[in-house]
């Protein structure tokens, strides 16, 4: 390999112009905001703080920016590399629902950047109508926002799982005993469910009932992007 060989492969190749650049930003700009705003769509039952969705359009912004300044130079996508390696990103996504819109704006960011314009567009496109349509199907036969965590510490109290399954019985139409466990040596007894609620808005009703069962020294259920908690006096 001569120097000249080298250098080709150095130096990047791909020369992007004014206009190009202002075109690749502008087009992920706009499909970052569909991204977003197909995230929201798809999970129209939880709290969403503003990060997430400003991210999303922001992430791919910003990888449609760096695949411009790293043309085709192997250096500087080492470079890269070298200096993404040494951030650490402490940040934990809910659900792996959240992690495939994520991979979703890097690739629109990617194909942007690489002025690869009629495959985002209709890539982009393409993923969003399969995202509504899964929304719409439910592979699992219900809602991902019904489906809500319960865990009850229990005493070891005589019939108290009786009591507590009939008051589970009337607020909860579908139940999985998801972990039990004991706790301080024995003492109590913590039972973790992924619960089905009958009515939309019987978390309060549903903890009420719970933690006024004697025995009951703890009850929390989820509730979206939050955390509803009682605990016995």
């Amino acid at each position: 390999m001569n120097e000249s060989d080298l250098g080709r492969l150095i130096e990047p190749m791909m020369l992007v112009d004014g206009g190009q650049i202002l075109t690749t930003m502008l087009l992920a700009l706009v499909l970052g905001v569909a991204v977003a705003l197909v995230y929201r769509a798809s999970v129209p039952g939880r709290v969403l703080s503003p990060a997430i969705p400003n991210s999303l359009v922001l992430l791919a912004m910003v990888s449609a920016m760096v695949m411009m300044t790293i043309g085709n130079s192997v250096a500087r996508a080492f470079a890269l590399v070298g200096a993404l390696s040494i951030v650490r990103f402490r940040t934990r996504l809910r659900t792996a629902w959240d992690i495939s819109f994520v991979f979703l704006s890097l690739a629109v960011g990617i194909g942007c950047g690489v002025l690869a314009y009629q495959i985002t567009l209709l890539g982009t496109v393409i993923i969003s109508l399969a995202i509504l349509a899964l929304n719409v199907l439910r592979l699992t036969g219900m809602r991902a926002d019904c489906v809500h965590t319960l865990r009850c510490d229990v005493a070891p109290y005589e019939g108290i799982e009786t009591k507590m399954n009939a008051v589970l019985e009337r607020f909860v139409r579908h139940r999985w005993l998801v972990e039990a466990r004991s706790l301080r040596f024995g003492e109590s007894l913590s039972l973790r469910y992924r619960i089905v609620l009958r009515g939309p808005e019987q978390h309060g009703t549903l903890l009420r009932e719970l933690a006024g069962l004697e025995g009951i020294e703890r009850v929390v259920i989820d509730n979206g992007e939050e955390t509803a908690e009682v605990e016995e006096a």
